[in-house]
């Protein structure tokens, strides 16, 4: 089987951005002039959808991911597991009654790789949100064998949060590309919220390679890769170097 080329974006928590930031990725790799495609293989909160003359639930993160990168692939392979209630993926399918299959998101990643250079994969939560009674976010990440990028917060909490996401990383034997510290909100009134945002970047690159900090954008969802804004969003703001580095040699 050959390697598969891409990110599979992954986060300290839920809420810290790991769309906008797979999106805006994807943006970026479009106006490079790469192929990539996008997936958010398991996800809950769905809105029900016609997909070929079957109703299923779709992921607004899948939707958003696909208008990002200009993609016109199957929901099925970009979202191939959704539960239409907001809950953790294991609980969601708990209540429906039925199991998470990571062999069915497995083999859309892999359709899905045959068709596209690069692969975007937003992953859901952080890395030990449960899919299974034995299977997490980390196993998933590990069988897609893509190597990992870590969004999180800028504020107080984050260099707990972060160093233990780092951690597991470490003891599932996944690669790490490194941090991504991305604004989701406007800058904090309390001056000393203000102090450490300033100063948490210098800590975390002592455990991992800082990317870029990516500033509070509102209107982000705004945009697309056509208009280029989007895509800017993450020139401007992450290691030139590092971006190159995605792009084919």
């Amino acid at each position: 089987m050959r390697r598969v080329r891409g990110l599979f974006i992954t986060g300290t928590d839920t809420g810290v951005g790991k769309t906008a930031v797979a999106c805006a990725l994807a943006a970026w790799c479009r106006r490079a002039g790469m192929d990539v495609g996008v997936m958010k293989p398991i996800a809950t909160g769905g809105r029900r959808t016609s997909d070929g003359g079957r109703v299923r639930w779709l992921s607004d993160d899948a939707r958003r991911l696909a208008r990002a990168a200009g993609c016109t692939d199957p929901w099925a392979l970009v979202n191939p597991i959704c539960f239409e209630e907001p809950l953790a993926p294991w609980t969601a399918a708990m209540r429906q009654r039925t199991r998470i299959r990571l062999e069915a998101a497995v083999g859309a990643f892999h359709r899905l790789a045959d068709c596209h250079e690069y692969l975007i994969v937003e992953g859901i939560g952080g890395l030990l949100v449960p899919l299974t009674a034995r299977a997490s976010v980390a196993e998933l990440a590990g069988r897609l064998g893509l190597p990992l990028l870590l969004v999180t917060r800028p504020g107080l909490g984050t260099l707990n949060h972060t160093r233990l996401s780092l951690e597991q990383i470490r003891r599932s034997g996944l690669a790490c590309q490194g941090i991504v510290i991305n604004h989701t909100r406007p800058a904090p009134r309390r001056p000393m919220e203000r102090v450490a945002q300033r100063t948490n970047r210098s800590v975390l690159r002592r455990f991992a390679p800082v990317r870029g900090e990516l500033p509070f954008r509102p209107d982000l969802f705004r945009h697309t890769c056509a208009d280029g804004r989007l895509a800017g969003w993450i020139a401007a703001h992450l290691d030139g170097r590092w971006l190159q580095q995605l792009t084919p040699r």
